[in-house]
């Protein structure tokens, strides 16, 4: 191992997971590229969560093509990103080296007629040894491509159901947001899973994220009195959660 140097590196980041490598990906040798890869003495490995990259002792031969698969590894992957009609049960492909170093994922990874086969990845990726890659990689300093995917923007919607009877008028309760981030419509009533409840829905659109730096409360504002926080940590919509919420809507149920 110690004479292998690194001859392309492969990344995927997600902006879901603040633009960091995606753990939602994974990706290996197909059963061609693996006779390549024997046949040339060349390595491939997984360097680092949504990284890999491929050695060699020795340059391979100019216009070799070597194949390699991406498998998703997380079932909520489409919720959380923004591919329109990916069909994660087709067949898809990418070539490589790639014009720019960082490419949208969705736009270079392209549907392909061919059949999907028994245990195979989601996308067949195929990278091509040329001239310019093999003359980058001698002088030290490896091409590498990263796809970046891209995350939904989404308004959020709450609704809070009381436990039980309460007369707190809507118009004296809000979502409010101690970082200052979001900002929440004014509480209306409706009727939801057979139950009257309270509504908000946020101002803006909200990209999508595996965390977020807002701090949300319910609170309570009666007149002449002190405001009360009715709920004093209240969590960020999950992707998934709430499957009947209506398009570009996340939603998420409380109960107070």
């Amino acid at each position: 191992m110690e004479s292998y140097s690194i001859l392309y590196r492969l990344r995927a980041v997600h902006d879901y997971f603040d633009g960091n490598p995606c753990p939602s990906l994974q990706c290996h040798l197909t059963p061609q590229g693996e006779a390549l890869a024997h046949r040339r003495g060349l390595l491939f490995r997984q360097t680092a969560a949504g990284e890999w990259a491929l050695l060699s002792d020795n340059l391979p031969a100019e216009d070799d093509v070597l194949t390699l698969d991406l498998f998703l590894t997380d079932p909520a992957f489409m919720l959380y990103t923004a591919w329109q009609g990916f069909q994660p049960s087709a067949a898809y492909c990418l070539e490589l080296p790639a014009a720019e170093e960082e490419t949208e994922a969705a736009t270079a990874i392209r549907p392909t007629d061919k059949k999907r086969g028994i245990g195979r990845g989601f996308c067949t990726v195929t990278l091509q040894m040329t001239k310019a890659l093999l003359e980058a990689a001698k002088a030290g300093k490896p091409m590498q491509a990263t796809l970046r995917f891209r995350a939904p923007s989404l308004q959020w919607e709450y609704v809070f159901i009381p436990r039980g009877e309460t007369d707190i008028p809507s118009g004296r309760m809000s979502l409010e947001d101690a970082a200052g981030k979001v900002k929440f419509s004014a509480f209306k009533e409706c009727e939801t899973y057979g139950q009257i409840a309270l509504r908000t829905v946020s101002r803006s659109r909200i990209p999508m994220r595996q965390s977020y730096g807002c701090k949300l409360r319910l609170t309570a504002q009666d007149e002449g009195r002190q405001k009360r926080i009715l709920l004093k940590q209240v969590p960020p919509p999950q992707p998934g959660q709430f499957a009947d919420a209506g398009k570009g809507i996340l939603r998420q149920v409380c109960y107070y």
